[in-house]
């Protein structure tokens, strides 16, 4: 796993950098495009931290009442898709799990939690992930309180920038194949204006597609910067 995500072993002393390799090691579980039902993954140990996203990018989506909203996952992050509020919220809630790209999750069940328990910095690197996560949908509270949806769609890809992309000269890849009804449920608005929204952006030569996702033109706007 330290040789996979090098930042999980950033707090372990140089002599104890090989043995804790030797040590802490976990199952990969490969997911296929499509839906995937997280919340019943039998290949899972639960006992442990979760799964950790190695590659790939997921959705998790969540309806209540025929509104939906959504958070993208990607390498690095940590989730533990079995913990549900469903059960136990006053408010009906329902949630799913869309694999956007082949993904590959190292499983940290508990063998992975007591394998790792002689390196605390491990811990405090996966709780900082979990903490990270929420963060991010900080983040995307903010940018649904945006009363334009194309201001909506140039800050969430910004954000997306920041998290995936990839600099190919005056341009920002952000190789993540997202879908017009996608991006409607992450910026909280409908489809048709959000298609609309992506012309105009398009017309204008910020946000183009292209075959792995999506391409976004610097600098940043000067009104998103203020």
């Amino acid at each position: 796993m330290l040789r996979l995500d090098p930042d999980l072993g950033a707090g372990i002393a140089a002599s104890k950098r090989a043995s804790a390799e030797r040590t802490c090691t976990a199952r990969a579980l490969d997911l296929p495009r499509g839906e995937w039902d997280g919340e019943v993954e039998r290949d899972a140990d639960r006992s442990g931290f979760g799964l950790l996203v190695l590659s790939g990018t997921l959705c998790r989506r969540v309806s209540q009442n025929g509104h939906h909203g959504a958070e993208l996952i990607g390498p690095g992050d940590l989730m533990r898709p079995w913990d549900r509020i469903g059960e136990w919220s006053s408010i009906p809630i329902d949630s799913d799990w869309l694999v956007i790209e082949d993904a590959r999750l190292a499983v940290l069940g508990g063998e992975f939690a007591r394998h790792s328990a002689p390196y605390p910095s491990i811990a405090v690197a996966l709780t900082r992930r979990m903490l990270m996560r929420s963060r991010y949908l900080a983040v995307l509270m903010a940018i649904v309180g945006q009363r334009k949806v194309e201001t909506r769609l140039l800050m969430l890809f910004w954000h997306l920038a920041d998290r995936f992309g990839q600099m190919r000269g005056e341009w920002i890849q952000i190789p993540v194949p997202l879908t017009h009804a996608l991006l409607s449920e992450l910026v909280a608005a409908r489809r048709p204006s959000v298609s609309t929204a992506l012309a105009q952006l398009s017309d204008r030569g910020e946000l183009v597609r292209d075959e792995s996702g999506w391409l976004l033109r610097g600098p940043v706007p000067s009104e998103l910067e203020r």
